[in-house]
């Protein structure tokens, strides 16, 4: 099967870990078949392989590490491919990573009685069991760290994002309620008072309370009220849907690279664009983009609900 240039490396491998937690003893017999076949021409990797399964302990090492990846690292998948999405997601970005950094601490000081699951059935010696937790307790604590930085100095534009979340009526409870507390969106201090006033008093809660599930649709919020806040409006318009992922660009490289194999380095530009243009109309006349951003809002396990709304 071709690969997919609009999946994402963190979805590929942790197709992989579920794959090889879910099958391990098919992953060892098959490693074994190999070096059975292969003989004294067995890949250098298939050996080490091989050699490791057959100590006891680091087979079942492996396979609680894997078993717990499988399972902690959902979560975290789904809030990373929900920064790749195709969906504009400007104000919600500061919340989603405020979500990733507590997932973060939460499964940092992860304690045995949490993962016990992972280790039955397994004659896991105790020693064994507290290097498997070291491990995660590492893993998460590096990702915290590097999270926090970014958060805090790494990310240029994380004030703006923590700001522009104002536009959303969802956000206003815990939001500054005067204008000069919002000096990292650009023309901001320009709003007059008596716009901003009515909006955060008025027309936010209210829109809010009239709404379903406590979900504004932002588009036709602020343009009904172009007319009534035309220069806190006119600013909601053009930041409440700005880019904040290169995923797009990646995923043209990615194509790129897919369509200019080996057999096709005599390609000409103009036939390369052509190509490339075909197949990526072909995925969005088919609905697969659309397929993908249902499958963020609805769960990576949820096949019913994705159909049903194609449908409708």
């Amino acid at each position: 099967m071709a690969p997919d240039p609009c999946a994402t490396r963190w979805n590929s491998w942790f197709s992989a870990v579920q794959y090889h937690s879910e099958h391990f003893k098919l992953y060892k017999e098959f490693i074994e078949m190999e070096i059975k076949v292969s003989g004294s021409s067995a890949p250098q990797s298939v050996e080490r392989l091989h050699e490791m399964l057959q100590n006891e302990d680091m087979a079942q090492c492996l396979q609680v590490q894997l078993s717990i990846m499988a399972d902690k690292c959902e979560r975290i998948l789904q809030l990373l491919d929900i920064f790749q999405s195709r969906k504009p997601i400007t104000t919600k970005v500061f919340d989603y990573f405020e979500d990733l950094q507590m997932n973060f601490t939460a499964n940092k000081e992860l304690q045995y009685e949490s993962c016990a699951e992972h280790f039955e059935g397994l004659d896991v010696h105790h020693a064994t069991k507290t290097h498997i937790l070291n491990l995660v307790h590492l893993a998460y604590s590096n990702a915290e760290e590097k999270l926090t930085k970014y958060m805090s100095e790494g990310q240029p534009a994380i004030n703006f994002l923590r700001e522009v979340r104002v536009f959303d009526p969802r956000y206003i409870s815990f939001m500054e309620d005067s204008v000069s507390g919002y000096t990292h969106i650009p023309g901001f201090s320009a709003v007059p008072n008596d716009e901003f006033d009515a909006y955060f008093q008025r027309l936010g809660p209210a829109a809010l309370k009239a709404s379903a599930c406590g979900v504004v649709d932002l588009d036709v919020f602020w343009d009904g009220l172009l007319e009534r806040l035309p220069v806190l409006s006119a600013l909601a318009k053009r930041y409440k849907d700005v880019i904040v992922n290169s995923a797009d660009a990646e995923r043209s490289n990615s194509l790129y690279k897919l369509v200019l194999s080996s057999r096709r380095r005599s390609i000409t530009n103009s036939n390369l664009k052509a190509l490339v243009f075909l197949y990526h109309n072909q995925r969005l006349t088919s609905g697969v983009f659309e397929r993908d951003e249902l499958k963020i809002d609805f769960g990576p396990d949820s096949e019913d609900e994705v159909e049903d709304s194609l449908d409708t």
